[in-house]
């Protein structure tokens, strides 16, 4: 399986974009929506708090639960939910190819 080619102008417009993922929890601290960010380069996922910024880490199970639909870039079909490389992950069983959902996800420090 490879890493579907997301041209580098693409993946930034996908991160600066303002809508954001909400696990459908609450934070400990401010009782604020968790959201989804890329916590750091290579794919890791954490929520954070969106009043603070606190983070938590994102259980495989969240990661499945979330009601997230995404389109293959190639073939536009929907993509399924899996982990890929120790990373969560979108994939294409047609194309056999995947997108981190991390590249998806705004940077923490953009929260």
């Amino acid at each position: 399986m490879r890493e579907h080619f997301v041209s580098p102008e693409v993946r930034e417009l996908w991160k600066r974009y303002p809508a954001r993922i909400s696990t459908g929890s609450l934070s400990r601290c401010c009782r604020q929506p968790m959201v989804l960010v890329q916590a750091m380069e290579g794919g890791f996922v954490t929520q954070n708090c969106s009043a603070c910024g606190t983070q938590d880490r994102v259980s495989e199970d969240e990661f499945l639960r979330l009601s997230l639909w995404v389109a293959c870039p190639e073939c536009r079909k929907p993509m399924v939910k899996e982990i890929v490389r120790k990373n969560y992950a979108f994939s294409c069983e047609a194309c056999e190819g995947y997108i981190k959902l991390a590249s998806l996800l705004p940077r923490w420090e953009d929260l």
